[in-house]
C-alpha cells in the first residue's frame, strides 16, 4: 500500500511545474509523454556548445531532448541565481523574456514556435 501511495505522489509531483524568475521547468519528462505534449508534430533543434544572449519574442514551450545547459535570466545575474535545465525537462520561457545560455553539452530539442532571437 505504501508503495502504490507513494508511486501516485511521485506522479503528481512530476506533473508541477518548478517556477525560477518566471521560468515554468517540469522536470524529467518521460519520452512516452511526447505525444501528450504535442512535440510530435514540430520540428528538432540542435546547437553546439557555446554562450549567448537570447530573447523570447513569445511565449515559448521546449522539451530538452538532450542537453545541458546554465541559464542566467536578465536581473538576476549572480551565479547562484543561474539555473540549468537538463535532459527530459519540458521548459517554459515567457514572451520577452532576455536570458544568457551557456550550453556545455550539445542540445536537441523539441521547439513550439520558432519566433525566437538572439541579442
Amino acid at each position: 500500500m505504501e508503495n502504490t501511495k507513494e508511486a501516485i505522489l511521485s506522479l503528481l509531483n512530476s506533473e508541477i511545474p518548478t517556477e525560477i524568475h518566471g521560468v515554468k521547468i517540469l522536470r524529467q519528462v518521460p519520452n512516452t509523454k511526447l505525444a501528450q505534449l504535442n512535440y510530435t508534430s514540430v520540428p528538432k533543434w540542435e546547437g553546439d556548445l557555446s554562450t549567448f544572449p537570447w530573447t523570447f519574442e513569445n511565449t515559448e514551450t521546449i522539451y530538452f531532448v538532450e542537453v545541458k545547459v546554465k541559464v542566467n535570466v536578465d536581473g538576476h545575474d549572480k551565479e547562484d541565481e543561474a539555473f540549468e535545465i537538463g535532459k527530459g525537462d519540458d521548459v517554459v520561457f515567457p514572451k520577452d523574456m532576455k536570458c544568457g545560455w551557456t550550453i556545455t553539452e550539445a542540445v536537441k530539442k523539441y521547439v513550439t514556435s520558432q519566433f525566437m532571437r538572439r541579442g
